[in-house]
């Protein structure tokens, strides 16, 4: 089996005395004569005339001794190699016409057996093996030489069908592969190279050409260097390409996902924009009609609500948008202590009574009463059911049915809320926990959202040493989600929370009996927007608080110099000097005077840093915007008990 060149051969016949490399009788012999009648055997050659001076040596042997001869070979070669048997003297048309000689196509010949650019076996055997029992046909023995163009895989495949014929008919198989249309790696294969297919190996005739031991040996170090630092090169040669391929797809991984995470963050800040201008365009609409002085006292009373429940729906959008921040960052901290998941549950239900309410939905709860404590954040934790709670609501139809039950699983305690509402696609079910991900994302979905709470569910599960997970069998089956938390040790005492919120029914109406009240305790309220001081000063005129105001810093200062409050209230954000000028100042003049008044930052920089920094800065107490009245009445209350203000 032979790979061929198209080099004519005519032009580049090569003699080679042989005698003179059988002079030497220490080197090895490098041609086909060492063969025995059996072997298939390669012979590497660098030029054509090389490789047909030993092919005709090879033939002509046969051919003299009457055995049977095959070649398959191209034209040029086969044209060669009749000119060489015939200048030797021997008769090529008497053995072809006895039929000792036969001399093929080697294009022709492979068309009969190959399929699919590979050797069929059972077309080989009938075609090759058919050439080879006629001519060993009342002969005793047959030399063959064959070769194909190009394909290198085939033509190994080729050299074992070979081998394989071999053990059904006696002939020695000459192959030859020119030097400079392999690939190195392509010898040092231990399982598809060329050498391994082959009983015996002839190296090209730059090899035996140098006749003397010494020097062959020389050649020989000399290529196993070359063969070494041929095989190191191809072994860092394929690192480079595994390298290349790795961070290829690394690269387009990575690209698919930014440029996912581009989409969601566009498909999100429209959103974003939605939800807020939502909220915002009744809490507008309803202002003006309140500023035309036309409405009834019923319209007063519908307008109030209705601005009061979009901006809760506003900050409630915000507050979502600043714990994923805290989330991503990692400054989403917990106060742990022993929990009542029970009390938790209420609380979550307190805030979303109106809402089952309105909709005419059947709750159920079920609580098992040795899963009732964990340990964690009260209020984190009354988030998360909240989220589940308003979730279960949105999606499930009026009159449908939610179920919150609370049980033992595995020394865990194992929360579940279920509803049979819309529930959830299979396809969408993988992602329901990721930010920015909403099953519908379109401007025609039928609610709103952010698509954020979920997300800030798991991760304050998680935060809290538990697990969260969301089943649903299909679209209109509803859903069930179920976390699990660990359980509060047995010896943990156990401390009822207050929560501090008012209920919806009071603050639609206008009720603050549940708040204690600030008989007679001065407060000094600071803050550049005029609508802020205003209704912040209608609070605490409401629980009976002495107030004064100030616009800037310039203001409360001079105020200072002839008022003396219980507690100073300011906020951070100011033009020209800020709460922190403030603060410093109001500490220098109390060092002055004696008397340091408490005080409270008040600010819509609600970042763990920013509360950090107001308290280091010399401010008591941090309420962030948008104020819960309760939240900040309490706390003037409690820093009013620990003043000390001089008579």
């Amino acid at each position: 089996m032979s790979a061929s060149s198209t080099i004519n051969p005519a032009q580049e016949l090569v003699s080679l005395n042989m005698a003179d490399v059988a002079k030497s009788n220490q080197a090895p012999r490098a041609d086909w004569t060492e063969m025995r009648d059996t072997d298939h055997f390669v012979q590497f050659y660098e030029a054509d005339g090389f490789l047909l001076n030993s092919l005709s040596g090879f033939i002509g042997k046969a051919i003299k001794s009457g055995d049977g001869a095959i070649v398959v070979a191209t034209e040029s070669h086969r044209y060669g190699l009749d000119e060489l048997l015939q200048a030797s003297g021997l008769d090529v048309v008497g053995a072809r016409t006895r039929g000792s000689y036969v001399s093929l196509d080697a294009a022709d010949t492979l068309a009969k057996f190959m399929v699919n650019g590979a050797p069929d076996r059972d077309r080989f055997n009938q075609v090759i093996g058919g050439v080879i029992a006629g001519v060993t046909d009342g002969r005793s023995r047959a030399s063959a030489f064959g070769e194909m163009e190009g394909n290198f895989t085939a033509a190994i495949r080729l050299e074992e069908l070979w081998n394989e014929l071999q053990k059904l008919h006696s002939f020695s198989l000459f192959c030859a592969y020119p030097m400079n249309q392999l690939g190195g790696e392509r010898f040092v294969e231990p399982h598809s190279s060329v050498c391994s297919v082959h009983s015996r190996v002839i190296p090209a005739e730059s090899y035996a050409s140098v006749t003397d031991l010494d020097a062959r040996l020389r050649t020989i170090a000399l290529l196993q260097q070359k063969a070494t630092s041929l095989e190191i090169e191809v072994k860092e040669r394929r690192q480079v390409e595994e390298r290349l391929r790795v961070a290829l797809s690394g690269e387009q991984i990575a690209r698919a996902e930014a440029e996912t995470a581009n989409r969601l963050k566009d498909e999100f800040l429209a959103t974003v924009s939605h939800e807020i201008r939502t909220p915002l365009n009744a809490i507008i609409g309803w202002s003006h009609l309140l500023r035309s002085g036309r409405l009834d006292e019923a319209s007063i009373a519908r307008a109030i609500e209705t601005i009061d429940r979009n901006a809760k729906m506003q900050a409630q959008l915000i507050e979502d948008i600043l714990d994923v921040s805290r989330v991503i960052t990692g400054k989403l901290r917990l106060r742990n202590e022993s929990v009542d998941i029970a009390s938790v549950i209420n609380a979550a239900i307190d805030s979303v009574q109106l809402a089952i309410d309105s909709k005419d939905l059947h709750l159920e709860v079920t609580l098992d009463p040795s899963a009732r404590h964990t340990f964690g954040d009260a209020g984190r934790l009354q988030q998360v059911v909240w989220n589940l709670l308003s979730n279960a609501i949105k999606f499930t139809p009026p009159g449908g049915r939610i179920k919150i039950k609370v049980k033992r699983s595995k020394g865990n305690m194992q929360l579940l809320v279920s509803d049979d509402g819309q529930g959830i696609s299979p396809e969408f079910l993988p992602f329901i926990f990721d930010r920015f991900r909403q099953a519908d994302g379109t401007s025609t979905r039928n609610h709103g959202g952010l698509g954020l709470g979920l997300a800030i569910v798991r991760h304050l599960v998680e935060l809290h040493g538990g697990a969260i997970s969301a089943d649903s069998t299909g679209a209109g089956e509803g859903a069930t989600f179920s976390i699990t938390l660990p359980l509060a040790p047995q010896s943990q005492t156990l401390r009822k929370r207050v929560t501090g919120r008012l209920r919806a029914e009071e603050v639609s109406q206008g009720h603050f009996s549940s708040l204690p009240l600030l008989d007679g305790i001065k407060v000094l309220l600071v803050d550049d927007d005029a609508d802020t001081l205003q209704v912040v000063r209608a609070m605490l005129d409401g629980s009976k608080a002495v107030v004064q105001t100030a616009a800037s810093v310039n203001e409360a200062m001079e105020m200072l110099v002839w008022y003396s409050p219980h507690v100073l209230v300011s906020d951070l954000a100011m033009p020209d000097e800020d709460g922190y000028s403030l603060i410093r100042k109001v500490r220098t003049l109390g060092a002055v005077k004696g008397y340091q008044v408490p005080a409270i930052a008040l600010t819509s920089y609600v970042r763990v840093e920013d509360r950090t920094r107001a308290l280091a800065a010399g401010f008591n107490m941090f309420v962030p915007k948008p104020l819960q009245p309760d939240e900040l009445i309490t706390a003037i209350v409690n820093l009013a008990d620990t003043s000390c203000e001089p008579a």
